[in-house]
């Protein structure tokens, strides 16, 4: 019998959790630093571990693929926004 184990809700998970990272990062202030680094490698960090655990996740036999596909995609989406902001930083920064 098919059924979802943790490393699907994992591998969704993780991506939601960086995507909305990402849109708090703009708002932390500039003396916490520290917080915003922390944000930074987190998302380094994070959209391999998601994208490994998806893979992990669609390769088993009794897994429903559903919540890995989307927890792929979500990863895909992400790298696709850090490779647009690193775009914009190295292309147009003064």
């Amino acid at each position: 019998m098919k059924r979802y184990t943790w490393i699907s809700y994992l591998s969704l998970g993780i991506p939601i959790v960086l995507i909305i990272s990402l849109f708090i990062l703009p708002n932390v202030p500039t003396t916490q630093w520290s917080l915003a680094r922390a944000i930074m490698y987190s998302q380094v960090i994070g959209v391999p571990i998601s994208i490994i655990l998806s893979v992990i996740a669609l390769c088993k036999k009794n897994e429903k693929n559903t919540i890995a596909i989307f927890g792929l995609l979500l990863a895909l989406v992400m790298i696709g926004i850090i490779a647009f902001f690193l775009y914009l930083g190295t292309h147009f920064a003064p």
